[in-house]
């Protein structure tokens, strides 16, 4: 996404995360968009722990180079 170009992010804790804990994190792409001329990616994120329990979701939306 480069340097300065996220525009919004936002996560929420699900489960408590400790010291020592393993965490897989993951962003995908739900759509691209243009709006005003401009070019965004809104993302879905996730974290999961070693156990494979969502620890985390959020979302994030990123202004990309079309």
């Amino acid at each position: 996404m480069g340097d300065g170009r996220l525009v919004s992010f936002g996560v929420r804790f699900k489960r408590q995360v400790w010291p020592g804990d393993t965490l897989t994190a993951t962003a995908t792409v739900e759509a691209v968009r243009e709006d005003d001329g401009r070019h965004y990616a809104d993302l879905a994120l996730s974290t999961t722990n070693q156990d494979g329990e969502e620890v985390l979701t959020g979302s994030a939306t990123a202004r990309i180079d079309a």
